[in-house]
């Protein structure tokens, strides 16, 4: 008996695999200097798998939770793919952090990321800029959330644009390293005021999801602005209440010693640019390159005896 299994590639895996190809393109031209670039070319072997698994099971099953990691699992790996742009962004730059520090003392005479913590370091106000910058993590869920409930028919198109914004800015960090104030100074310069709860959360935070990479431009602040665009369009209450915490994050990213100032400018400027980008990608490339491949979707013969 033969069974045939529909892969229906749609564009957001497109532009996924286009990333993973161009990096790993990527690693090879740096194997030299890349760290454990063995290590990077299995994990990803190992994520393409684990992605076919998952589009054989939403074949089979009805389950809209299945159906929503379906759509979202480029986003929901993004944590990953951020990390490792770390070990192989050595490809044009060694490290920019020093022209970022010396660009920061030209605009204010001082540094803010070393300053501001220093002089607001009580702990409801630290717990109020940990709170800012762990809210990165609930923008991120409420715009999958607010589209898949209230704007369905406009979801997958908008979480290509916001999935594809993020990898855009990750392709950025790929070639041009920079790490940060709380990798560049030493401790103690970088060490964090004590809060209530959420200094513990950054703690983790730290732990497990920092590496030395990603400071410029920021992708938090320019993610950020990103939501708020796409957000805007759909619910005027949720943008509302976002742009505070938006506000708050923009902030914390400088007092937690993640970005230079010259980073948030860099985010902010770079948004509109990497969101337009985005569009384009969606309707342009994929949407003509593609037309006749996604009419016919990707047909792999799994032929089985029973």
């Amino acid at each position: 008996m033969h069974k045939t299994i529909i892969f229906r590639l749609k564009k957001l895996d497109l532009f996924f695999f286009a990333y993973i190809l161009l990096t790993s393109l990527l690693i090879i031209t740096t194997w030299n200097t890349a760290v454990n670039p063995v290590d990077l070319m299995i994990n990803r072997i190992a994520i393409i798998l684990v992605i076919f698994v998952l589009l054989t099971i939403e074949n089979k099953s009805e389950s809209k939770i299945i159906q929503l990691i379906r759509n979202t699992y480029p986003l929901i790996l993004s944590g990953y793919f951020y990390k490792e742009t770390a070990f192989y962004n050595k490809f044009l730059f060694s490290d920019l952090d020093p022209l970022l520090e010396k660009m920061d003392y030209a605009l204010f005479g001082f540094q803010p990321s070393l300053l501001f913590s220093e002089r607001y370091s009580n702990l409801f106000f630290s717990e109020l800029m940990y709170f800012g910058y762990f809210s990165f993590f609930i923008l991120i869920i409420t715009l999958v959330l607010v589209f898949y409930f209230f704007k369905k028919d406009k979801f997958t198109e908008t979480v290509f644009y916001f999935t594809s914004s993020i990898y855009l800015f990750y392709l950025i960090f790929a070639f041009f390293p920079s790490a940060g104030p709380q990798f560049y100074y030493p401790s103690p310069e970088n060490e964090l005021p004590k809060a209530y709860l959420f200094d513990k959360v950054m703690h983790i935070i730290q732990i497990v999801g920092e590496e030395p990479t990603g400071a410029f431009p920021s992708s938090h602040v320019g993610v950020s602005i990103i939501f708020l665009i796409l957000i805007r369009k759909v619910s005027v209450l949720v943008y509302q209440i976002s742009v505070p915490i938006v506000f708050l994050l923009i902030l914390a990213t400088v007092y937690i010693k993640a970005h230079f100032v010259v980073d948030i400018i860099g985010g902010i400027l770079f948004a509109p640019v990497v969101l337009y980008l985005s569009k384009q990608i969606y309707r342009v490339i994929l949407e003509k390159s593609f037309k006749g491949f996604f009419r016919r979707g990707m047909k792999f013969q799994n032929k089985l005896t029973k």
